[in-house]
């Protein structure tokens, strides 16, 4: 499913702001120190990031242990996108200070902006564990918890804040969306309406589309989802679930230009690169679906659904040998999933191995009647 968290951009720009540059205690440092952090800071105040760099990259050589220094480094870095290099920065300030509630909160964000969202989890939840009343920590583990598809953890994280706080409608639709995730309507319909009483918003209508879509009713998911949309166009995750709505109602067209919508949003959307991915490589555009799947993978190692598009695409173009290590892996997880054993009943039969492609054929018929609810006996 897709990650749905209302005023995603709000709460990650609260989230930025209280990453604010520290100030410098002069009596710990020389005065040419002091007046090097002066100049420092004034200089990242000013908007001049690059020059700010420079300066805490100085102040470093001079102070290498200073946890205000390469915490302020590491912000400086951030904010150009050097996120590899800031996390060097808040892991090396950790080390002299490692309670540091906000190096966490600065070194998960560095994760996450990498889309390294496992990673970002992990931060978040040590970060937890010593300052559980911290909100920012809440919303963005919940963000990665979403992204991660791991909603029953979401649901575990979110219900305690939603049942103190009635006025939270970050954790209202958060909790809400997961809930629908995990198949839990009646209760994802509970908090909906806690979001319905502050009137016909964009945020509701999301959370409507979603309850619709798990129930199967694509085209009236479709249509709520563009009323989300026509509210608010910039709805974050809203683009990658109409465009869900629109496969699933048979609308391909509709559903590729609404997953480059959702792209054009959020590159990391998991759902819109997986499906993008899969509708370009069922064409034929193996080249373009190529780093849509990639990315996929990616953003979810873990999953099946990836990894089988992965496959698929290696066997599209001719990689034989690859995809059909790759169907096995998957194979080896999931026993039963139908698709790849037709994969590789077709596969095999490219391979010349006749043995091996009847073997895969025979599971793939009794899959099929396992479906069914019938066996070789029960057919006339």
């Amino acid at each position: 499913m897709v990650f749905m968290l209302v005023k995603k951009t709000q709460v990650l720009a609260r989230i930025l702001a209280a990453l604010t540059v520290l100030g410098a205690h002069a009596a710990a440092y020389g005065q040419s120190t002091e007046e090097l952090y002066k100049e420092a800071n004034a200089a990242y105040e000013r908007g001049q990031i690059p020059q700010s760099i420079l300066l805490y990259e100085r102040l470093v050589k001079l102070e290498p242990d200073s946890v205000p220094a390469r915490t302020n480094l590491g912000v400086a870095l951030a904010q150009v996108g050097r996120y590899r290099e800031a996390l060097t920065q808040y892991q090396e300030a950790l080390k002299h200070d490692p309670r540091n509630a906000l190096l966490h909160l600065n070194l998960a964000l560095a994760w996450y902006k990498q889309a390294q969202f496992d990673k970002a989890a992990t931060e978040l939840e040590k970060l937890r564990e010593e300052h559980p009343d911290n909100q920012q920590s809440l919303y963005l583990l919940a963000d990665c918890y979403l992204r991660l598809g791991r909603n029953s953890d979401a649901v575990a994280l979110l219900e305690p804040a939603y049942l103190i706080n009635a006025d939270d409608r970050v954790v209202d639709y958060a909790l809400g969306t997961a809930l629908m995730r995990i198949g839990q309507i009646q209760r994802g319909e509970v908090v909906i309406d806690r979001i319905l009483k502050d009137g016909n918003t964009a945020e509701a209508n999301l959370l409507m589309g979603e309850a619709q879509f798990a129930a199967a009713d694509y085209k009236t998911a479709a249509a709520t989802l563009r009323k989300a949309l026509d509210l608010n166009t910039n709805l974050p995750g809203a683009w990658s679930l109409y465009a869900r709505s629109l496969l699933d109602s048979e609308d391909t067209p509709g559903a590729k230009e609404a997953f480059l919508r959702a792209l054009q949003a959020d590159p990391n959307d998991f759902p819109a690169n997986l499906y993008l991915g899969a509708i370009l490589r069922h064409d034929g555009s193996n080249a373009e679906a190529a780093p849509y799947l990639e990315r996929a993978l990616q953003l979810r190692p873990a999953s099946s659904e990836a990894q089988f598009q992965i496959a698929a695409l290696h066997a599209a173009e001719g990689k034989l040998e690859a995809a059909r290590k790759e169907f096995k892996q998957i194979e080896r997880i999931q026993p039963d999933f139908l698709e790849v054993h037709v994969q590789l009943a077709a596969l095999y039969s490219r391979m010349k191995l006749a043995e091996e492609s009847r073997r895969e054929q025979a599971i793939v018929l009794k899959l099929n009647e396992k479906a069914r609810g019938t066996t070789p006996h029960d057919q006339p």
